[in-house]
């Protein structure tokens, strides 16, 4: 029985290794039951999207087929629209109410996660696993959000609101820099699945 859900969301355009290791580094951890990919229908954050909802689901489809414990959501694609977090949260709050949910997100986004909307509300409905990468530039994190931070899994796991930070090795690449070694005709071996890079040649993506 799946007691500890991850949220793992984003726009996937498109999904390079930087998501798939992130992905198997914490299923391997065996901390959490069941990690639910969501791409985003439109980006929260104004980030612009490229490619439509049906290639970036069938490249996340490639990309994940590999992995055990994760599962493709499409929730958010379905809704047509922009998908708040808080609201994508809530509703698998209503469906799984006896979960734990773990939103899975990356430093940058701990940094900025009080720009957010309903921020305070997000944490009372999950915790906040965040990985740890290297950010240019300093930051310092809202006082409210450091007196969150747990120094361990029993006391993550006890209740929303909590934050763990992990340690991590994990390749540092984003979907911006995939989009332009593309278009610029680079090499993407080691950063982009073989298979996701033959679909995206084959369906001419990213060429402008």
């Amino acid at each position: 029985m799946i007691k500890r859900l991850g949220i793992f969301g984003g726009a996937f355009d498109p999904v390079h290794e930087g998501h798939t290791q992130s992905l198997k580094y914490i299923s391997d951890l065996k901390i959490i039951d069941e990690i639910q990919v969501i791409p985003n229908y439109a980006s929260p954050h104004n980030k612009d999207i490229q490619t439509d909802a049906k290639h970036r689901l069938e490249m996340l489809e490639i990309a994940l087929k590999e992995l055990k414990n994760i599962k493709l959501n499409d929730i958010e694609l379905k809704n047509n629209t922009k998908s708040y977090t808080y609201e994508t949260l809530k509703y698998l709050k209503d469906i799984y109410p006896e979960k734990h949910l773990s939103l899975i997100i990356g430093l940058d986004s701990l940094h900025s996660f009080t720009t957010w909307k309903n921020w305070k509300n997000i944490l009372s409905l999950c915790s906040l696993l965040v990985l740890e990468r290297k950010l240019d530039g300093s930051y310092r994190l809202n006082k409210d959000l450091e007196n969150q931070i747990s120094s361990d899994y029993d006391d993550f796991f006890s209740g929303h609101g909590k934050i763990l930070i992990l340690k991590n090795d994990l390749i540092n690449i984003s979907s911006t820099e995939v989009k332009l070694r593309l278009k610029n005709n680079e090499n993407l071996t080691g950063l982009v699945d073989d298979q996701v890079l033959e679909y995206i040649s084959n369906k001419s993506l990213y060429k402008n």
